[in-house]
């Protein structure tokens, strides 16, 4: 089904009536099914070449077909799954020096088709991770390996050029660009994997769900995995929606054509009156800003970055838009973070010294209100994407909060998908045509955030921020292992940045999931709600 027949036929349902062409596709096998939504079609079902978006489409995906290293419970604790432990240098899976990693796999792990997980998969993955000719989203921490090899088939030892603190949060687990183990068997012979048939159709992996079909544009389709090594899901079925509509997707969930759904604060407040749902709430490792392209002048000048948070009330965003439940960030780091520094703080709001500072960038008022420089007034382009509604709302407070300073903000919507794509395919952020632009940054497991803030043209530094102390300091903390002189380094990072201002932080969000009373189970970590579905249960 293309995508207007899916949108169609979504439209039908909610009023009702029943289109030719629209009946709901019955997966292999009966028993429970799970029905939710992504706010995109996936460009990639390959793991390998998954595309970090606002929605995190591609990662909730790829946790019903495909096994971490380890994952991340609800509570933050780490729970090993393709590993039998998770390597440390308490128990000899990290050298003395952090250049030597040691992983175990649990042996009674198998791909759905029957074959056992071994270490010439975690290594034919790893080869295919540092390919030049494949496009991953990142090689990060990866490039530093400069020896793998099997001890056997259940283990693999990695050696990196040089310590890197991150290794063990980052490799096959949530880094800057997260990766699976992939079948060795199954891959091998669909050289080159760019173009592999598995990108569409990963019909082998080693999760609690199998893929089945995907419809592009409608719905992907997944069966629980018989030979799923913590046994078979309770759970026969996982069919996903695509509803890129937030307000379709309120109407899908309250009529129950949805098991469970992110919704934002303001539909949250609405639901808990309507509708008798139950709810999960997940703390996330998102950070959500405004980023500044540096290289578009006058944001290369930082009065005006400066100018422009005072500008803005973050706190009654958060308080009126999210109600609370999005409380302000300062910073990249999630709050549960042991990174997190409450002290450190942007620019507050202030207007009165937002326009002395447009003032003294010479950016005067004219009889009109509005600011200019030589005749040009201060105009400026902002970009967002309309599957979020928070984001769209604050998007409108900071249009009027900046028009009252005399700034010329104009509004740009522009789709999710189309916003994060590579610089290659015109993705409107990675190519930089953009002045401001909402961005919901997934942060890793570990504070590394070097792909962030790094100088190099590195996967999210959307802002083109540059400064060699900040650069110096990111190479500081990842190289030694002591928690404490690591915490230190990023404190001082996030020092400069909020005097720089390359970004303006809005929230670090609380997610609300509004789930069927009917599921069980349920319990969204802070980066996928899909990350033990293998526990789903459907029942009174």
């Amino acid at each position: 089904m293309n995508r207007s027949r899916g949108v169609a036929c979504l439209l039908a349902l909610v009023v009702g009536l029943t289109l030719a062409g629209c009946a709901r596709t019955v997966g292999p096998g009966s028993g429970p099914v799970v029905r939710f939504d992504v706010a995109a079609d996936p460009a990639n079902l390959n793991p390998l070449f998954a595309h970090v978006d606002a929605g995190n489409v591609e990662g909730q995906l790829a946790h019903l077909a495909f096994e971490p290293f380890f994952d991340l419970d609800a509570d933050g604790k780490p729970v090993p799954e393709l590993l039998a432990e998770i390597p440390s240098v308490e128990n000899g899976g990290i050298s003395t020096d952090g250049r030597t990693l040691t992983y175990h796999l649990r042996p009674n792990v198998r791909w759905s088709d029957g074959v056992p997980v071994t270490a010439r998969d975690v290594l034919f993955t790893l080869h295919a991770i540092l390919d030049p000719g494949n496009p991953v989203g990142s090689r990060e921490g990866y490039d530093l390996i400069d020896d793998a090899r099997a001890l056997g088939p259940y283990a693999v030892r990695l050696h990196l050029k040089s310590a890197w603190a991150p290794a063990v949060a980052t490799f096959f687990t949530y880094g800057t660009s997260p990766q699976y183990v992939l079948p060795e068997h199954v891959l091998a012979a669909q050289s080159p994997l760019a173009t592999a048939a598995f990108n569409a159709a990963p019909t082998v992996g080693d999760g609690p769900f199998r893929f089945v079909a995907w419809a592009r544009g409608d719905r992907i389709e997944y069966a629980a995995n018989p030979r799923y090594w913590r046994g078979v899901p309770r759970v026969k079925r996982v069919d996903v929606r695509v509803v890129p509509d937030p307000d379709t997707n309120m109407t899908l969930l309250q009529s129950g054509d949805l098991d469970f759904n992110l919704v934002a604060p303001s539909q949250w407040a609405a639901l808990a009156q309507e509708t008798p749902l139950a709810y999960a709430y997940a703390p996330t490792a998102l950070i959500a800003g405004v980023a500044l392209n540096l290289r578009h002048p006058p944001l290369d000048d930082v009065r005006i970055r400066r100018a422009l948070v005072q500008s803005i009330d973050r706190r009654s965003i958060s308080a009126k838009i999210t109600l609370g439940r999005y409380p302000v960030s300062e910073t990249d780091r999630p709050r549960f973070s042991w990174a997190y520094d409450r002290s450190i703080r942007e620019p507050a709001y202030d207007p009165e010294a937002a326009d002395r500072a447009f003032d003294a960038a010479g950016w005067p008022r004219g009889r009109d209100g509005m600011r200019h420089k030589a005749g040009k007034p201060l105009a400026l382009t902002y970009v967002q994407f309309p599957e979020t509604s928070t984001g769209v709302r604050a998007a409108v407070v900071i249009q009027r909060a900046l028009q009252e300073r005399g700034v010329d903000l104009t509004l740009k919507s522009i789709s999710n998908a189309q916003l994060f794509l590579p610089a290659a395919d015109h993705g409107t952020l990675a190519s930089g045509a953009f002045d401001m632009a909402y961005v919901p940054w997934t942060m890793g497991a570990d504070p590394d955030d070097r792909f962030l803030l790094g100088c190099a043209a590195v996967l999210k530094n959307y802002m083109r921020y540059c400064d060699p102390a900040v650069e110096q300091l990111e190479a500081q903390a990842a190289s030694v292992p002591d928690r404490s002189k690591r915490a230190a380094a990023y404190a001082a990072i996030d020092q400069i940045v909020a005097r720089d201002v390359p970004i303006i932080y809005l929230f670090n969000p609380t997610y609300i999931y509004a789930h069927s009373k009917r599921l069980h189970g349920f319990a969204p970590n802070a980066f996928v709600p899909t990350w033990n579905a293998y526990a789903w249960r459907i029942g009174p």
